[in-house]
């Protein structure tokens, strides 16, 4: 016989409660365990094994039979009847809806080579739009569709209201990839009348909650800076289409003192900006401002409040020409429709204002020319 001696840790025993002394503190004996298990015998193990697969068959087979039907509602037919076209019920209409954007876009992809087999090869070689355009996230207002241009002519950034904030860091990536990689030739910040954000600066609450309410705060402020402007007119209808018209110009100044747009200009770049509306009852795209350039935005402020006295018949200060810029922009009399004439005046004054704007943000300490 060959006996193994298994080295072994005594531990001391105290006298006074009869317990384990370990190193690390006094704890109670645990209760004796046996080291060694009984082996099953081979039968007990075989019967182990025939339970075991015999539960997972069961797991199998319950996996593998149907659900009971359920019972039929009022909706039932039409469900069935209009799962191959998607009724938007559920997850597989929305499915349904989604592979007949896909059968779309294939039908559209073969109607554009059968019209131009080089079409997109041409897309694919290069990108290199004229125009960026800054517009609002509208549905009803697609950028490519409403001034007559093709994919791969028009650069575009949406958002909810037409926004151009130093502080979107999207809309700020997209203008230095625009203007510095595309060497894009004009700018188009456009919105429309009747817009859901600026509908929501004149009668949202500040204290409403959620991020389209944050998002907005900038058109609120615009608001705020022609109150009694908008408080003078009568409808909520023309004091929403004013807003939108003063949105437009301020999210142009905006692209103006952006230091992407004021780099480029003080480096000779050929860039114009330009600041337009589009109205969703005739589809008719306006301008409201521009064309805005180096030079017109760099020149002194008088020359720009001269021009405007020009075109309004007013004096030269900046609080007439801003008269003259909400007098000529704003909605018409009742009975009495803009004709291109006042259009054009508008568009020089705001232009004339906008221009001097510019150029007191970005040269407040330069002096002026009495």
């Amino acid at each position: 016989q060959i006996i193994i001696l298994r080295p072994t840790r005594r531990l001391a025993r105290s006298r006074t409660n009869r317990c384990a002394v370990a190193p690390f503190g006094i704890y109670p004996r645990a209760p004796h365990v046996p080291l060694l298990r009984p082996r099953p015998s081979p039968a007990s193990l075989s019967q182990q094994r025939q339970q075991q697969h015999l539960a997972c068959s069961v797991s199998k087979t319950a996996a593998m039979t149907p659900p009971p039907a359920a019972p039929a509602t009022p909706n039932a037919a039409h469900h069935a009847s209009d799962a191959g076209n998607g009724c938007g019920c559920g997850s597989t209409g929305l499915e349904a809806k989604f592979n007949g954007l896909l059968s779309n876009n294939k039908t559209w992809a073969a109607e554009q080579v059968a019209k131009d087999p080089t079409y997109f090869s041409r897309l694919q070689a290069q990108q290199a739009p004229e125009y960026l355009w800054i517009g609002c996230a509208d549905s009803r207002v697609p950028a490519n569709q409403v001034v007559g241009l093709a994919p791969g002519e028009v650069f575009v950034q949406r958002n909810v209201g037409n926004q151009a904030m130093h502080t979107d860091m999207n809309v700020m990536a997209c203008l230095e990839y625009a203007v510095t990689a595309l060497k894009v030739k004009v700018i188009i910040c456009c919105g429309h009348y009747g817009c859901g954000a600026v509908k929501g600066a004149l009668s949202l609450p500040s204290k409403t909650q959620g991020l389209v309410n944050c998002w907005i705060s900038d058109i609120r402020e615009c608001r705020n800076q022609h109150h009694a402007e908008l408080k003078a007119l009568p409808t909520q209808e023309e004091r929403t289409d004013r807003l939108c018209e003063l949105n437009v110009i301020r999210q142009t100044f905006h692209v103006c003192t952006s230091p992407v747009v004021q780099k480029a200009w003080d480096e000779g770049q050929d860039l114009v900006v330009f600041g337009a509306i589009y109205s969703l009852k005739d589809g008719i795209m306006k301008k409201l401002v521009g064309p805005l350039t180096r030079e017109n935005a760099c020149h002194d402020i008088f020359e720009f409040e001269h021009k405007a006295t020009g075109q309004t018949g007013m004096g030269a200060s900046p609080l007439n020409m801003s008269r003259a810029m909400s007098l000529n922009a704003g909605p018409k009399p009742e009975g009495k429709a803009a004709t291109a004439d006042d259009d054009e005046r508008a568009s020089a004054v705001n232009t004339a204002v906008l221009a001097s704007r510019v150029f007191e943000h970005t040269n407040w300490d330069a002096p002026k020319v009495a």
